[in-house]
């Protein structure tokens, strides 16, 4: 179950972080995220990256069900 305080961390954000600079982040960690999955050849790389990326979209979800984007 992701938190608050586990959603600013996973977006390495502290809790007065606006809208704009939670979505900033999660596009900027999600992109990041994406290149470096499609970039490695190393089947665990991609899947770690491919967790990682999982868990951005379920802290979006989490953001946008507080209504604070």
């Amino acid at each position: 179950m992701i938190t608050e305080e586990n959603a600013l961390s996973i977006l390495q954000l502290d809790g007065s972080a606006t809208a704009e600079e939670i979505t900033a982040r999660y596009e900027a960690l999600k992109f990041q995220y994406k290149k470096i999955k499609d970039e490695t050849g190393d089947l665990k790389t991609r899947l770690a990256y491919q967790l990682k990326q999982i868990e951005l979209d379920d802290v979006y979800i989490y953001f946008r069900r507080q209504q604070r984007i």
